[in-house]
């Protein structure tokens, strides 16, 4: 229990005065020994176990009495921090989820869920524990461990503000972990603030599964989750999928794709402002949204002919989460989209090259080049937006797994094919295991792919992509953690089909790293006969790695997305945003510009992850089994009815004191004496 005013708990002997009390009682009685007593005496023996029990109840009443008001007196607070008992821990460690859907806020009150939380939090801790215990913050921005010296500091610091990133939540509870165990923190109580966003938490990732395990053999170890999940269902989201200028000797366009969003399907088509602003420029226009999205495809704003590269960005109206109310973009003339095919195999190489090399837009220029094993070194790493490499993972060449792995972390597109022979090597914690054959009489058929967003989601006029009618002969399995974006049937145990790695590094917002289970070869499946799941994999994935090529670029916002050094880089709408320090400027939205000798200034425009746009959220039941095993509570709270982690329970306790007392009047009453035994009958006869 904790109480505002401990030192007043000193006085809870006092309650034991009752008692003392009685025995000097006891001892001031003489005894007086009288014969005619005996009979008395005799009597009472037959009530004496009755009427000692009634004495102890009363002493007992009168005890609590005391203790109660003493209790009272020190200001108990209850509340979700009360769950604990044993008093103030030895250390607390805040995990703070920074993430963009944070942000959500009552348009009435301005004060977001990261605010709201925070505020209620820092109050909790210290009314209940002061500064008897060491404070520590861990960010999901950062995710470097801050000593504090008070709890009021996490309102003011900038590790505790808003950015628009993604958050990690298993990486916040492995920072907890690592800080436990290297400082050995004693008794440590672990809070986490979050909106419970299912993309954050990742909860069908393998790293739950060690953390349980590690935190299971750890002493006085207990997690409090402060919970925000609710989710706007009228909010609106803008996103600039993509930015290309388009232009002849007579005229120059800026032409937009861009893509609205609503969290819940409008039953009435909705006229929605947006406003455009090109190189500082602004301009308004309206959008009709129906249903629950819409898609501005080749969105046409006028420029200047001699304008051949700039910035911008498309802002909504203000809304309940306004994180992603801003998409900003750059642009510059496009730079070849290069892709690379890593294969000894001309069947698989082949239905490759063909959809590689067949353009998507006509305005741009597609170069392949297909390189055995052997000739991977001559791969133009800095220039290739796409690696499709179906080669054995390589296991003792570090200069070329340092290639690869650096070559994905910039943001580019990997995209592995298993070999023949599967070999033992790894990549991004996943390996090749043994080959898998579909039943004789027919191929495993795709039940479930991820159609909402990613690689294979549906087409821009919002038709579904036929992956369900890709027929697989033969897979081969994987193992490691990863995101599973499509998966075979029943009668193939559900192996992924098409995989993600779990985090896919720093450099955000280019392509990813995918493992795709099969082959387009006659013979594994039907992905080279039909081409058009192949064709739409390939170039969104070309596309996006392409996004990380050029002078003008696009990223995830999100730590390392300006590399080591933030602070040559410049924000080219300070004037409008207001000024950022430079170790907050790979965590916010905005375009910057990098300065490089010899070279065209590079553009850099940073978004808010696409998976922040997810509204799913976990559910209790999820939540029991990812900290089954450990002591933990879950603390839900809304914007709207914010409610203390802790409150004041004197009351209470004045209600025990007035209860007590009550119950020990009504023992210490005289029986009721009977008809017969009134002094007025005394003597008569019956008649």
């Amino acid at each position: 229990m904790s109480f505002l005013a401990p030192l007043l708990l000193f006085g809870l002997p006092l309650a034991l005065l009752p008692v003392v009390i009685h025995l000097i009682h006891l001892m001031r009685r003489r005894q007086v020994k009288w014969a005619a007593m005996m009979f008395l005496h005799a009597a009472q023996r037959m009530n004496k176990g009755l009427s000692k029990l009634r004495q102890y109840l009363i002493l007992l009443f009168r005890v609590l009495a005391v203790a109660a008001l003493i209790l009272m007196a020190g200001r108990p607070l209850a509340g979700g921090l009360l769950g604990l008992t044993g008093g103030a821990p030895d250390s607390v460690i805040v995990l703070l989820d920074r993430s963009a859907s944070m942000e959500q806020q009552l348009p009435t009150a301005g004060v977001s869920k990261r605010a709201a939380g925070l505020r209620n939090l820092a109050a909790a801790i210290r009314d209940a524990y002061g500064k008897r215990s060491r404070l520590v913050l861990i960010d999901s921005a950062t995710l470097q461990p801050l000593p504090l010296e008070k709890p009021e500091a996490l309102l003011d610091l900038p590790q505790t503000g808003p950015t628009d990133t993604a958050a990690d939540v298993p990486a916040l509870l492995q920072g907890a972990l690592d800080y436990i165990t290297t400082n050995q923190t004693g008794r440590t109580d672990v809070w986490l603030l979050s909106d419970l966003r299912q993309s954050d938490w990742n909860t069908a990732g393998g790293r739950w599964t060690v953390l349980r395990g590690a935190f299971a053999t750890l002493p006085a170890v207990r997690f409090q989750v402060l919970a925000y999940p609710e989710t706007p269902a009228a909010d609106m989201g803008v996103t600039v999928e993509q930015a290309q200028r388009r232009g002849t000797a007579e005229k120059a366009e800026l032409l937009l794709d861009i893509r609205l969003t609503r969290g819940e399907p409008a039953a009435e088509p909705l006229t929605v402002p947006l406003r455009v602003v090109v190189n500082g420029a602004a301009s308004t226009l309206n959008v009709e949204l129906k249903g629950g999205q819409a898609l501005l495809q080749g969105l046409s704003i006028p420029i200047d002919t001699a304008t051949h590269r700039g910035w911008g960005r498309v802002e909504l109206a203000a809304d309940s989460s306004p994180a992603d109310n801003i998409s900003t973009f750059g642009f510059d003339d496009p730079p070849p989209l290069k892709s690379v095919i890593v294969s000894g195999s001309p069947e698989v190489s082949g239905p490759l090259l063909a959809a590689l090399t067949a353009p998507a837009d006509a305005s741009r220029k597609y170069e392949c080049a297909v390189l055995p094993p052997e000739r991977a070194a001559e791969i133009v790493w800095d220039e290739t937006a796409l690696i499709v490499w179906q080669a054995a993972l390589p296991r003792n060449d570090p200069v070329l797994t340092g290639q690869l792995e650096a070559y994905a972390k910039a943001g580019r597109t990997l995209i592995l094919l298993p070999p023949e022979k599967p070999g033992d090597g790894t990549f991004s914690g996943l390996r090749w295991t043994a080959w898998k054959d579909a039943a004789t009489d027919k191929p495993a058929l795709v039940e479930w792919w991820r159609s909402d967003a990613g690689p294979l989601a549906g087409t821009r006029a919002g038709a579904a992509l036929p992956v369900g009618e890709t027929e697989v002969q033969r897979w081969c399995a994987l193992e490691g953690e990863c995101i599973p974006l499509a998966r075979l049937g029943e009668s193939s145990g559900r192996a992924p089909l098409l995989a993600q790695t779990a985090r896919d590094g720093d450099g955000g917002g280019g392509g990813g790293v995918y493992f795709l289970t099969t082959l387009p070869s006659a013979g594994s499946s039907t992905l080279g006969r039909d081409g058009v799941v192949l064709f739409a994999f390939l170039h969104r994935a070309l596309n996006n790695g392409a996004a990380t090529l050029g002078n003008a670029r696009r990223r995830d916002a999100g730590k390392g997305a300006l590399g080591e050094d933030p602070g040559v880089w410049t924000r080219l709408d300070l004037a409008e945003r207001g000024e950022i320090p430079p170790a907050e400027l790979p965590l916010r939205v905005g375009v910057l510009q990098r300065r490089v000798p010899g070279k065209p200034d590079l553009l850099l425009a940073l978004n808010r992850p696409a998976s922040e746009d997810a509204p799913g959220v976990v559910g209790k039941a999820s939540l029991d089994e990812l900290f089954a095993g450990l002591d933990w509570r879950l603390l839900e709270r809304t914007l709207g009815q914010e409610k203390s982690l802790t409150s004041e329970v004197w009351r209470t306790f004045l209600m025990l004191m007035a209860a007590a007392l009550v119950l020990e009047a009504v023992l210490c009453l005289p029986e009721r004496r009977k008809a017969s035994e009134r002094p007025g009958d005394f003597g008569k006869q019956p008649a």
